[in-house]
């Protein structure tokens, strides 16, 4: 028997607001006759699937090591400050990744700590006050995947720091009092393009760029919809980007942020270390991944920053080589980048390995070269220095070494919420940014890619490795070569 449950409001025109059948009831065993068993399945699947969107992951634990509720209603207000006029609107993310774990849009969850799919989140610039908009979850799915912050008792709601929370389904009535007249105040929304744990915004732009050319792609991909609706409904508006004031905010971690961070650093280079530590010829690429992923998840990291790189043999200079399918032969040098995800936060280590244990000392020559040329960046990491000096000291030991020709700039990007996240370093080195230092050396013809990279935390004095849990130091890192094995 399908439970019907009926909204507040029948008019709301939103997708299972009269009613909605539990899916468990499926479950059932009203009948053993196989065709009666793969019509359930089927029907399971489609209101499972059908029902997905209004899935809710908001991580009360992950606030609380972020600084809690205040430390977001802190960056509302100064985000509010800088804008001063008008009214901020951003949007959560709407659906929900293949297979994985929800993770939030990066700038909805910077100034919510939310994670709820749908959510939209409106800010007066001028006084500081956030309404929640939020989808209205009928009975059964707030029982099947949990409550949203709307599905949430008052108390629920005051304890993640809202007390205004509105079904998204009056967000119009909202916008159309404010900006529905000539001479409505500003509208500050991201008109720069969203990044992602594993891409950075011109990244994602390259994303979209991709769905463009395509006859069959999507016109208007991830929050382009969003862009294109506010400007067709509310024709006056003005349309202001906050996508720069947004990065000034993430690219100077918080406090908090850096603790976890710091914790990330030590939970993914135990991973890569116990994954070289284990890692023989004749393993395949996806088992030292997997030996590393196991350390990450057992430690309550709630993902991967990006997909595991292990490049040998054919694939080793391949930079974002993500197949991860080959054996690993003797004689390969490995290429192996990975990270955790914790808390929304991302890390970025690579470590270069010989698997049979011993570099060539023409291997061994270039892999010096390598992490000199890293240590020499790292070495100017400070303030009162650029990023432009720091590229520069690295780069003259490849000049020196006579590989100047595969310098490519500043080796490394800016680490956060995305692995590579938002900004460039360019510019005054500045306390509580972090940014990894990858030069990499290679040789095609050969099948050797010389990678040494760390995450670091610049300080107000010397700079912070945080992924020091992992050797990089040449007859370390020989050593450290399959001796769990041993």
């Amino acid at each position: 028997m399908c439970i019907h449950t009926h909204a507040p409001r029948p008019t709301i025109p939103f997708p299972f607001a009269s009613s909605v059948c539990h899916p468990l009831h499926f479950l059932v065993p009203i009948s053993l006759d196989p065709r009666f068993i793969v019509r359930r399945l089927v029907l399971i699947f489609v209101v499972l699937f059908s029902i997905a969107s209004f899935a809710q992951y908001t991580d009360m634990d992950a606030i609380k090591h972020l600084g809690g509720p205040q430390e977001f209603a802190r960056r509302r207000s100064e985000l509010s400050k800088q804008l001063k006029t008008g009214w901020t609107l951003l949007f959560a993310r709407i659906n929900e990744p293949e297979g994985n774990s929800y993770r939030e849009d990066n700038d909805f969850y910077y100034f919510t700590g939310l994670q709820d799919q749908g959510a939209v989140l409106l800010m007066n610039n001028e006084t500081g006050r956030t309404v929640i908009f939020e989808p209205l979850q009928p009975a059964r799915v707030k029982q099947v995947y949990g409550p949203n912050l709307l599905g949430l008792d008052e108390a629920g709601r005051e304890a993640l720091g809202y007390k205004t929370v509105q079904d998204v389904a009056d967000l119009d009535l909202m916008l159309s009092r404010l900006f529905g007249e000539p001479n409505s105040p500003d509208l500050w929304v991201r008109l720069g393009f969203a990044d992602k744990v594993d891409g950075a915004r011109p990244e994602v732009a390259f994303d979209y760029a991709e769905q463009y050319a395509s006859p069959y792609g999507d016109p208007t991909p991830g929050d382009r919809a969003a862009l294109k609706k506010l400007a067709e409904r509310y024709p006056a508006t003005h349309l202001r980007d906050l996508t720069g004031a947004i990065d000034e905010l993430r690219n100077i971690k918080t406090p908090s942020e850096i603790d976890v961070m710091r914790k990330n650093g030590k939970i993914s280079a135990e991973g890569i270390r116990r994954a070289i530590a284990r890692a023989k010829p004749g393993m395949y690429q996806y088992q030292v991944a997997a030996e590393a992923r196991y350390w990450f998840a057992y430690n309550g990291a709630q993902g991967i920053a990006y997909p595991a790189i292990v490049g040998s043999g054919l694939s080793a200079n391949t930079w974002h080589y993500f197949q991860d399918r080959d054996p690993i032969n003797g004689g390969d040098v490995v290429v192996f980048d990975f990270a955790a995800d914790l808390d929304h936060l991302a890390m970025d280590i690579t470590r270069t390995f010989p698997i049979n244990g011993k570099f060539t000392p023409e291997q061994a020559k270039w892999y010096a070269v390598d992490l000199a040329s890293q240590k020499a960046t790292i070495a100017l990491l400070r303030p009162g220095h650029t990023y432009e000096e720091a590229e520069a000291a690295g780069k003259k030991v490849f000049d020196d070494a006579g590989v100047g020709a595969q310098w490519y700039g500043f080796p490394g990007h800016f680490v956060g919420m995305a692995t590579h996240d938002v900004m460039l370093p360019k510019g005054p080195i500045k306390p509580g940014q972090v940014v990894t230092v990858e030069p990499i050396v290679e040789f095609a013809d050969k099948h050797w890619h010389f990678r040494v990279e760390d995450t670091v935390l610049i300080t107000n004095g010397d700079p912070e490795i945080l992924s020091s849990g992992v050797v990089k130091e040449m007859a370390e890192v020989e050593k450290l070569v399959g001796s769990e094995l041993k």
